[in-house]
């Protein structure tokens, strides 16, 4: 398998598959917050349903390529949201270690 899943934990890059379960470990939060961000975020990934879906005998999986592709735009919108907050031009007096700002101690 390529290294395409970078942005994922160990325990879920290697796999084709994951459970709402792992979504739930993976961002933090509730089922009913994974299944709002589904309804609502159009680019979440999609639900995908094996068996018979027919009596109800299926399960819901998510493609671990599609889930690292969303982790992957939010830790961009992230980085683009926060990067608004740095400064632009830092003053470059304030942190750094260089003594020649303080004022002579005066000796007794």
């Amino acid at each position: 398998m390529s290294d395409t899943n970078t942005s994922l934990p160990k325990w879920l890059a290697h796999r084709r598959y994951c459970t709402i379960k792992d979504l739930m470990r993976l961002f933090e939060v509730s089922r009913a917050t994974v299944d709002r961000w589904h309804r609502e975020n159009p680019q979440f990934p999609r639900k995908h349903k094996f068996g018979n879906p027919f009596n109800e005998n299926y399960s819901t999986r998510f493609i671990v390529s599609e889930v690292n592709a969303y982790v992957a735009l939010v830790e961009g919108d992230r980085a683009e949201w926060t990067r608004q907050f740095d400064p632009v031009d830092p003053d470059p007096s304030i942190g750094s270690n260089d003594d020649t700002n303080t004022a002579p101690i005066p000796s007794m």
